[in-house]
């Protein structure tokens, strides 16, 4: 039902259809996810998966880096300017208004308008800026795993080479370069989290409970899945807001917004949270009440119109999420 509200094209494969697009797939259900170390792992729990949601139109970026660099260069011709390595260690601020930052070095950048996109120190950067007390929704970095496992033979990258999302056994996969699998987890209940609250300092080595618990359970649903004996993989963090849902907004403290909580799922969509940004900014600098009567803007390909009040950062904790980086 969301692909249809949104008006993305869209196929349901019934279970005979699954079987035959994805042959190598076990259709058990194994619901709920466990760990292996729980007895009952790897035990069906009755009946079959129902079917699946096929999206033509997905994907995914297989090469991040290149990927910011093309844009860093689309905003240099548009005007913009980048500081690497260099540290903010102020926000300025006057009468209820931003002033600019201070650097590392003493220098200052004076600036009306400053706009926190800073990942998983969004948190860091919003109790820099004293504004983190007065939002109901935060934002927390989460470190997490992905792991890398060998290409099974019944696996066509050909005709499977997409990104499946498996709520059943709340993990996904993808291709990687080097006839890899990429094995991510959704974050269930029974998966311990690691909250972290210093994002500059944090274990990047791959833990050997938690490539465990990934790999195995893609292993329930891909028999054949080859298993190495040393884990690969990369650690690094999520911006996770309270219910994994982005805050794109203003604060309480006039000229500076927010783009924060993103949880890793938002990079597709930086050209529409750019134009929500843009106009959000735009129309409260010239005096619009956003709290009281969120900015809207619509959407120039499916001509949808998108309330910027969904991803307030005073909204009620949104239960219909699904809580993961999947969004």
């Amino acid at each position: 039902e969301h692909h249809r509200t949104l008006g993305i094209p869209f196929e349901e494969w019934d279970l005979e259809t699954l079987q035959q697009r994805a042959p190598y797939l076990d259709i058990k259900s194994y619901y709920p996810p466990r760990r292996p170390d729980d007895e009952h792992f790897g035990e069906s729990s009755g009946g079959t998966l129902t079917g699946a949601v096929f999206v033509p139109s997905g994907g995914y970026i297989n090469d991040p880096q290149l990927s910011v660099h093309n844009v860093q260069r689309a905003a240099e011709a548009k005007g913009a300017t980048f500081r690497f390595n260099a540290e903010v260690t102020e926000i300025r601020r006057k009468d209820g208004r931003v002033q600019g930052i201070t650097l590392q070095d003493g220098e200052e950048i004076d600036a009306p308008v400053i706009v926190n996109v800073a990942g998983p120190h969004s948190f860091v950067i919003n109790q820099m800026a004293g504004v983190d007390k007065t939002m109901k929704i935060k934002t927390r970095a989460l470190r997490h795993e992905v792991h890398y496992v060998p290409t099974p033979d019944s696996y066509d990258t050909k005709k499977n080479g997409h990104v499946t999302s498996d709520d059943d056994i709340a993990g996904y996969c993808r291709p990687e370069t080097g006839n890899l699998l990429l094995v991510g987890s959704q974050d269930p209940e029974c998966d311990p989290k690691e909250w972290i609250d210093d994002p500059d300092n944090f274990k990047r080595n791959v833990s050997d409970e938690q490539w465990r618990a990934q790999v195995l359970r893609l292993a329930q649903r891909i028999p054949d899945l080859p298993i190495p004996g040393q884990a690969r993989g990369v650690v690094d963090l999520y911006d996770v807001a309270d219910d994994w849902i982005p805050i794109y907004d203003k604060s309480d403290l006039g000229g500076y917004y927010m783009a924060v909580g993103t949880s890793g799922n938002q990079y597709k969509n930086g050209p529409i949270a750019g134009l929500l940004m843009a106009e959000l900014i735009e129309a409260c600098e010239h005096g619009h009440d956003h709290d009281a009567d969120p900015v809207k803007i619509k959407c120039p390909l499916t001509g949808l119109v998108l309330n910027a009040g969904f991803y307030s950062r005073n909204r009620e904790i949104n239960e219909d999420s699904s809580f993961s980086v999947l969004g």
